[in-house]
């Protein structure tokens, strides 16, 4: 009977002390013309991706079963930058609740008004070695040009928030 005894109250001690966490989010659309599309979530630790979800229809979504740990979230949109939640503190069997907006805001809205002069670098406050950003089919041309050093290449998909410049010395979009 004592025997017994110690085997249950060891199990109910494992089951306590190996409780996860669960991780649950809503994300608000902020740009009311793409509707409310599915936004894919993925829970990451370090440079790993542990979980992955889409959103329902009602644009929320979920992680069960998150283990004790520091995670990030990456919330990705097609046409989007990626929008990332660092240091989401897991412990024990709490539940995390994060409600987003998605697109998140432009950080580089400021250089519309600066036309053809080139932004400063938010690191250095230097404006030398700062090269435009190309975005969408690189003709010959413009590959010679990045070979060179003298543009850099910014993807094929453009949004409406996206960096008109890069510093070269500091590897920074700006």
């Amino acid at each position: 009977m004592r025997f017994l005894f110690i085997q249950i109250i060891f199990l109910i001690s494992i089951n306590v002390y190996s409780q996860n966490g669960r991780i649950v989010g809503h994300i608000a659309n902020r740009d009311t013309s793409m509707g409310n599309n599915y936004w894919t979530v993925y829970l990451r630790q370090g440079d790993s991706t542990i979980k992955a979800t889409a959103t329902d229809a009602s644009a929320n979504f979920g992680f069960k079963d998150v283990r004790e740990g520091t995670y990030k979230l990456t919330i990705q949109q097609i046409g989007f930058r990626d929008l990332i939640i660092d240091s989401l503190q897991m412990s024990g069997d709490t539940t995390i609740t994060v409600n987003l907006n998605f697109p998140p805001p432009c950080k580089f809205i400021y250089l519309s008004y600066l036309k053809n002069r080139k932004p400063k670098c938010i690191i250095g406050g230097h404006n030398n070695n700062i090269i435009p950003i190309v975005y969408g089919l690189p003709s010959k041309k413009t590959m010679t040009k990045a070979a060179k050093g003298l543009v850099y290449l910014g993807g094929c998909v453009v949004s409406d928030c996206d960096p008109h410049y890069y510093c070269t010395i500091h590897s920074i979009e700006l």
